[in-house]
């Protein structure tokens, strides 16, 4: 797990023709004796093209930060956009993720009545919109935070967290959060041809994984998720025959009712329409990978008739069989 951090800022300016990026990188200073000493900064100038801007993510900010219990927050020296005053909380140009890996604290924006933060919890900073937070000072608290701007971010984040009355996201300590942190975090103190690019995906990544979190956590440990698993596997195992769910229901231990509503909630289907949707991939993949005719492959998936897999797989796909293979897919 993390334990002594760095953070590095950086910074976007315009300076003819050539977007100019300003970074600080602030390390502990090892060579103090007192238990919580002030970063030392250091400060130097980078250069990225206005093409980057192309790949539709800016990364503008990286950072690792551990905050013993008792010490001053915010810590560090911080360029003029990034001015941090826990007394009046700040409002930024950008969109920022911070995480906290440990600890305790507490947030509050122009959205979110204070609200206290756990080890685990995910809150989006959404641009031009003011907020505040800080570790508890009994606990203190380890924080990892990525900041970027862009088409493409900006699209992402009004599709899948559009709703700014809720920016905290309880995902949990993730090795996979954790470690794209990091990762970044080293692109950015490198700073190698295209690493823009690089940290793009790092940002994706992280995205990506709180918002997948976001959605699993109700399902892990949870007993019917074992039940709605056991009968996918038993649904892929089956498809070139036919299965009742019902009886899929019964092996699973759980009664139709239940089992057809759980099963919906975990995969977005009800049961039957899954397993018809997993014949119909495996019947696009004979049609595309082998010369196999189309009554062969109603019949290896179990389907009564042609007529009614070319009925089913035109519902479907939009094209016939035939139709769909001639097309290459």
């Amino acid at each position: 797990m993390l334990t002594h951090f760095s953070f590095f800022f950086i910074g976007l300016a315009y300076n003819s023709g050539i977007f100019v990026i300003f970074a600080k990188r602030s390390t502990p200073n090892s060579q103090s004796p007192t238990p919580n000493p002030a970063p030392m900064a250091t400060s130097k100038y980078l250069l990225t093209h206005a093409s980057d801007h192309q790949w539709g993510i800016i990364t503008k900010t990286v950072g690792l930060q551990d905050i013993k219990p008792g010490s001053k927050y915010p810590q560090g020296e911080h360029p003029e956009d990034y001015l941090f005053f826990n007394e009046e909380g700040r409002t930024l140009r950008e969109t920022q993720i911070l995480y906290i890996i440990k600890g305790s604290g507490w947030f509050v924006s122009a959205h979110q009545p204070r609200t206290e933060l756990h080890a685990g919890d995910s809150v989006i900073l959404y641009p031009h919109e003011w907020h505040n937070y800080a570790p508890d000072p009994m606990t203190g608290w380890s924080e990892a935070w990525i900041g970027f701007t862009g088409r493409f971010a900006g699209m992402l984040v009004d599709k899948f967290f559009p709703d700014r009355s809720h920016p905290i996201h309880h995902v949990g300590v993730s090795q996979t959060l954790c470690a794209a942190y990091e990762k970044a975090y080293e692109v950015a103190e490198d700073q190698m041809p295209a690493y823009q690019q690089q940290l793009a995906g790092y940002i994706g990544l992280i995205l990506s994984t709180i918002y997948a979190r976001s959605q699993q956590l109700p399902f892990i440990d949870n007993p019917d998720t074992v039940s709605i698993n056991f009968a996918i596997k038993r649904m892929r195992q089956s498809l070139h025959g036919n299965l009742s769910m019902e009886d899929i229901a019964a092996e699973a231990g759980m009664s139709y009712s239940k089992f057809r509503k759980q099963f919906k909630s975990h995969t977005g289907f009800p049961p039957a329409q899954y397993f018809l949707r997993l014949k119909m991939e495996r019947a696009k993949d004979y049609l595309l990978s082998t010369s196999v005719s189309c009554k062969e492959i109603a019949y290896r998936l179990g389907f009564d008739s042609a007529s009614y897999f070319n009925k089913m797989f035109r519902l479907y796909q939009g094209l016939t069989p035939m139709d769909y293979r001639n097309a290459g897919g």
